[in-house]
């Protein structure tokens, strides 16, 4: 027993091998955000999904009748770092009861196998297999788990692409090398395409494909000394452009378009200040990006900052003044504390930095 359980652990130290592989390159953004998945909670009661067309997906949430029983029980062998949690995933079915394949399906899969420590492969297997019988009708429950085997393969395969790479990496390397990368992707996805036909692709690991490309253009870019700072930044912002209209999830693409467009703004703002421009150009700007309330709001804040920046610069001149006049001394700090309240509001101070004396 001792021997199978340590089997098992080692074949499959998954789900962390291949996040680790797939690019230590999900640092970046990253960001970001995931979309938020479909829980699936056990029931009592056979029940779906109303169906509003003939080709409308439904989810499977409850225990299929005629599903085999199984000697483990989801409801009493969940482990500690699993009880009391949702289960993270989905199972979706069209009416003809066909297995629709969607990222939460890969979720949910990766929902089970993060107990890997507590629970034996074994044991995590059969659970996930169960909860997958109880909850989905045929054919789809038995779609489910040839994909769910397939992905165990998979997962185990990927560790192993991992190990081998560790070889030829150092810790001390101060620049990822791209060509292994490459080279790695090259790899994972001929595996993919061994173990998943395309839509499963698609839907299991689209969106890491588009962050890792949108992570690895950028770091060509850096890595590019032909490149000068405009062009590096253009393939930047197409990379992410491209990135951000892949997203399947709309409401989070208008977030993250949002944003990029923010920080857009800032950049471009930035420049036209360097250059001397006037209010009326930087507003021309603004309304590139943002509506007319955003951009009036925006200059009702730069003469607000404008201001504050000319009561630091008269407080750093009192300051030098006090100082020059009177030295280091108790009298001079009061005065000077006196001009701070005098030229600030509490609020204020709290900005004032360096300047700041108690």
């Amino acid at each position: 027993m001792a021997n199978s359980s340590n089997q098992s652990k080692s074949s499959i130290i998954l789900i962390s091998s291949a996040v680790l592989l797939v690019l230590g390159l999900l640092v970046a953004v990253i960001f970001w955000l995931k979309p938020t998945q479909t829980s699936i909670k056990p029931s009592s009661q056979a029940t779906t999904t109303p169906i509003t067309n003939n080709n409308a997906p439904i989810v499977a949430s409850a225990p299929h009748t005629n599903a085999q029983q199984s000697d483990i029980s989801l409801a009493t062998k969940l482990p500690k770092s699993l009880q009391g949690t949702k289960v993270d995933g989905e199972i979706v079915i069209d009416e003809q009861k066909q297995l629709v394949v969607t990222t939460g399906l890969k979720n949910l899969f990766d929902y089970f196998l993060s107990t890997q420590g507590e629970e034996s492969l074994a044991v995590i297997e059969q659970s996930t297999i169960d909860y997958i019988q109880k909850r989905t009708p045929e054919p789809a429950a038995s779609q489910a788990i040839k994909i769910y085997r397939n992905y165990l393969a998979y997962l185990k395969a990927v560790s192993s692409i991992d190990k081998e790479l560790s070889k030829y990496t150092s810790d001390n390397s101060q620049q990822i090398d791209i060509s292994l990368i490459k080279q790695q992707q090259s790899r994972i996805q001929a595996l993919r395409n061994q173990y998943f036909d395309a839509a499963t692709i698609k839907a299991f690991f689209g969106a890491e494909d588009a962050l890792n490309t949108y992570t690895l253009a950028t770091l060509e870019a850096n890595q590019n000394p032909n490149l000068t700072e405009t062009q590096r930044q253009q393939i930047e912002q197409n990379a992410k452009q491209q990135y951000i209209a892949s997203i399947a999830d709309k409401q989070l693409q208008a977030k993250l378009q949002q944003q990029d467009n923010i920080a857009t703004l800032l950049s471009e703002t930035e420049k036209l200040r360097k250059q001397g421009a006037s209010q009326d150009e930087i507003n021309a700007l603004r309304r590139q990006y943002v509506n007319e309330d955003a951009v009036q709001r925006l200059s009702q804040l730069d003469a607000q900052e404008a201001d504050f920046a000319k009561r630091v610069a008269e407080f750093g001149q009192v300051r030098q003044q006090i100082l020059t006049t009177s030295g280091n001394t108790p009298e001079a700090q009061r005065q000077i504390v006196e001009t701070q309240n005098r030229l600030f509001s509490p609020q204020e101070r709290l900005r004032l930095g360096s300047y700041v004396i108690n």
